[in-house]
């Protein structure tokens, strides 16, 4: 019976998962954008460049390796009867506003570039990046 129930929330969790993802692939803005940004970063940094490539491209593997397989669960924090899903565009936020006050003077091109290409991944791979307080389900039965 623990098992059935373990399948049956991992299958709903990757339901949800699925339902999050991006349906249109083929628009103009979703093929220009990415070549637009990618040039601007190029002309401010190439390590820059370098970082958001690998950030979003490394986010990318994780999300299908990990997330999609039910190897990782997404983060979510109780508040009563809603819960606050910690997209990673907002932990990549927080860490590089952590990071900048903590080391204020020197923040490292590349280093930013990582954790923007990871908040990019977020932002546009997904269509629920800006559902952060999702009602609790456990509270509403």
């Amino acid at each position: 019976m623990e098992n059935n129930e373990k399948s049956s929330d991992l299958h709903d969790k990757l339901i949800d998962l699925e339902l999050a993802k991006i349906d249109n692939k083929n628009s103009k803005v979703r093929r220009l954008l990415p070549a637009l940004v990618l040039a601007a970063t190029f002309y401010y940094s190439f390590l820059l460049t370098v970082g958001l490539a690998l950030g979003y491209f490394g986010s990318k593997i994780f999300a299908k390796y990990f997330l999609e397989q039910g190897k990782v669960d997404c983060i979510f924090i109780n508040c009563g009867k809603w819960r606050i899903h910690m997209h990673h565009w907002i932990m990549g936020g927080i860490f590089l506003a952590l990071v900048w006050v903590v080391d204020y003077f020197y923040l490292p091109s590349f280093f930013v570039g990582v954790v923007l290409g990871v908040i990019a991944h977020d932002i546009y791979d997904y269509n629920d990046w800006h559902k952060v307080l999702v009602k609790n389900e456990e509270t509403s039965k």
